[in-house]
């Protein structure tokens, strides 16, 4: 769904609580409640926005998986953060705004394809099975994202630039694996509808 543990997001998550000086972990309380609302509302009403709107989610679902496997070749060529899921404001640094919802939050954690993928869990199934698994993933991602922020923050931003470039290559080939999975199953369903 999202990856909250990425080295160059706990860097910039601690140049965010840097200045003015935060609580480590009542910073990343506020991200975890940030990633809840953002993609567990997606979870909700996402489906629903998609039908207001006339899309169908089997279109929605290629663009998707289009959407994913741009960010894994991204991260698998370029080796850096891709320009989808807001690497150039992250570049920037910390707004004066609330940085931890802008950037940190959206895009860079809960960005396009996090919620992409939210909605195309949740779109599975007619009972209500798909909106328990995707709003799971999010608890778990929301979870991930404050042990990751609250406990291994600072050991993570010092992570050294080579694991971090080969854990970012290896992140880019599953992002295109599950984005080419997402894109042909959607294809699939399209054209079976």
């Amino acid at each position: 769904m999202t990856g909250p543990f990425d080295p160059v997001k706990v860097i910039f998550f601690n140049q965010v609580i840097a200045n003015p000086p935060r609580n480590r972990a009542t910073a990343a309380g506020q991200v975890a409640l940030y990633i809840i609302i953002l993609l567990g509302g997606t979870a909700l009403f996402g489906r629903e926005l998609l039908e207001l709107l006339e899309i169908d989610i089997n279109a929605f679902r290629v663009v998707g998986g289009l959407m994913i496997g741009a960010i894994g070749i991204e991260m698998l060529y370029g080796g850096g953060g891709s320009k989808t899921n807001g690497e150039s404001v992250r570049e920037e640094g910390p707004g004066e705004d609330d940085a931890l919802m802008i950037p940190l939050t959206m895009p860079l954690i809960a960005g396009p394809g996090a919620i992409a993928t939210t909605m195309t869990i949740a779109s599975q199934g007619d009972n209500g099975e798909g909106v328990f698994a995707a709003l799971i993933a999010v608890g778990v991602v929301s979870v991930a994202a404050f042990v990751c922020f609250a406990l291994f923050g600072e050991g993570l931003s010092r992570v050294k630039p080579a694991t971090m470039a080969i854990a970012t290559r290896l992140g880019g080939l599953l992002m295109m694996t599950i984005g080419s999975q997402m894109f042909m199953g959607a294809v699939k369903a399209f054209f079976a509808a």
